[in-house]
């Protein structure tokens, strides 16, 4: 979990987390920050969980650009939280959160924002991913819009010379021709998420999130980590190694009171 800061709605998210989620708190819990916390932060998250805790200051990588980008020429359309707050938030989801070190240990890593809530009951998912053998699980399918986001149908024509290219065989083509219509990118709502690791460090995975990095559509469409998450999905991930929350009625909500 990426938190921006302590607040009393975030420990009643993270009280809701230990209740609902059904694993004898035997998963921990690891809370990225990029501000500094106080010695009171830390000690508030530490008893309000049930479970292991720990933290990573994650600051000096959110940070990091792409290689040849510039940061003072470049222009883009999306001012959101600051010109590139936002633009590197989705990059660090999008590519270095699987880069660091720090993670690798793990088989797989839940993504939770700080304004997700677990609604209801719900059984452990690393359980069921295991025995899906399943690399990702997904939550909404929602679209980004190119009337919203001018650039996003760039996108359509980025990944098909990637595809010719580099001679890639869609592991789901229905998917990935139901991504792109008119005017509009489908992509998972990302909020919520479970990565399989060894996955997103698969030589081909990584290879295609590099090459993505290296266009700068991040930066000057702001190509959203949900939508490229889901494009990853279609090119790499058979149809049965992604299971879909909806499915399994999980209740959740984002920015929900």
């Amino acid at each position: 979990m990426l938190i921006p800061r302590v607040s009393s709605k975030l420990i009643q998210r993270l009280q809701l987390l230990d209740s609902n989620f059904e694993d004898n708190f035997t998963t921990g819990i690891l809370f990225l920050y990029t501000n500094d916390l106080y010695r009171a932060d830390f000690l508030r998250l530490t008893k309000t969980m049930k479970r292991q805790v720990s933290f990573l200051n994650v600051a000096e990588v959110f940070n990091l650009f792409p290689t040849e980008f510039d940061a003072c020429k470049t222009k883009t359309s999306y001012r959101v939280r600051g010109k590139w707050n936002y633009l590197l938030m989705i990059r660090f989801w999008f590519k270095t959160l699987f880069e660091l070190p720090q993670l690798q240990q793990y088989d797989y890593i839940m993504r939770l924002d700080d304004d997700s809530k677990l609604l209801g009951r719900w059984f452990n998912v690393f359980d069921e991913m295991r025995r899906k053998n399943a690399v990702y699980f997904a939550n909404d399918i929602d679209v980004d819009l190119e009337t919203q986001l001018p650039g996003t149908m760039n996108m359509k024509q980025v990944t098909s010379d990637y595809i010719k290219k580099n001679n890639i065989h869609p592991k789901q083509m229905n998917m990935l021709n139901q991504a792109f219509n008119n005017n509009t990118v489908w992509n998972y709502f990302n909020n919520f998420e479970v990565s399989k690791v060894e996955f997103f460090r698969r030589r081909e995975v990584r290879h295609w999130v590099d090459t993505i990095d290296s266009t700068h559509g991040i930066f000057k469409y702001r190509w959203g980590d949900a939508v490229l998450r889901y494009l990853t999905m279609a090119l790499f991930a058979e149809s049965h190694e992604v299971l879909h929350r909806p499915a399994y009625n999980l209740p959740y909500c984002h920015k929900c009171l």
